[in-house]
């Protein structure tokens, strides 16, 4: 799958891609992963196993790279922003359907919109009442997973962030209301930042298809821009300014919305 997925990517790059705990190699997992997974299945545990995962990789080399390359789809840019704000390592961070928004806010606008297939209210009232529960669910996620991730805010580790960030949003994306990642760039506006790359892709969805094209290409092709060494963009470490050559390394965090959650 990931060849393809990122056939945009025309640097030099060794891509390493973690599962979730309890899928199988190459599974899409979308519907009964169990019990162990749902268990598993929360931010925290997210944000351990990929921590992790990523330091025994740079660990394991002889001689670290220039760049690390931090990518997150659709969930993945929850736990991508998250441990980019706290991984030196980290150079850069690219995002596909995430923004600005708590899962609340997100829903709320597509509710506004008319783009929710299912009633919310639902959602606010029942999900509270047993907050814990793997047994019961609702559209595709377990009362726990809605419960961990309803409140959660990403902004303030996205604003934390003075590595180049770029982030790719489907103008029409069903799931992450375009509204999300215009009000990140926003902020990183507000908050006089200029390291935020913004890409909206004109009728595309949740994974920047549109019209039968894929625009995950376009997207691929300027992550691997923003890594050539003449791009104006910097990496800040401790309020210096350094320049970075192409990079040898990319860890890639693929959480789509919806897998294993039933």
């Amino acid at each position: 799958m990931m060849p393809g997925y990122m056939s945009g990517l025309t640097v030099s790059a060794r891509v390493f891609v973690l599962n979730k705990r309890f899928m199988s190699d190459r599974s899409i997992g979308i519907f009964d992963c169990g019990n162990e997974f749902n268990l598993a299945n929360n931010p925290s545990q997210w944000l351990s196993d990929y921590s992790e995962f990523i330091a025994a990789q740079l660990g394991s080399l002889s001689q670290q790279p220039k760049n690390v390359v931090m990518v997150g789809v659709s969930e993945g840019g929850l736990v991508a922003s998250k441990i980019a704000a706290k991984t030196p390592a980290i150079t850069h961070l690219a995002i596909i359907g995430y923004g600005g928004y708590s899962v609340r806010q997100m829903y709320k606008i597509l509710e506004q919109k008319g783009q929710l297939p299912v009633d919310v209210g639902k959602l606010w009232k029942e999900v509270p009442s047993d907050p814990r529960s793997i047994e019961k669910s609702w559209n595709d996620g377990t009362y726990r997973w809605w419960s961990d991730m309803m409140d959660i805010d990403p902004l303030p580790d996205f604003l934390k962030l003075n590595i180049p960030v770029i982030v790719g949003v489907g103008e029409k994306d069903e799931l992450m209301p375009v509204e999300s990642a215009l009000f990140l760039d926003e902020k990183f506006k507000e908050a006089g930042k200029d390291n935020l790359i913004l890409k909206v892709y004109p009728e595309s969805d949740h994974r920047l298809n549109g019209n039968g094209v894929s625009h995950r290409n376009e997207f691929f092709s300027e992550l691997s821009r923003l890594l050539q060494p003449k791009h104006n963009l910097t990496v800040k470490r401790d309020g210096r300014e350094a320049a970075r050559p192409i990079t040898s390394t990319l860890g890639i965090s693929v959480n789509e919305w919806y897998l294993c959650n039933l």
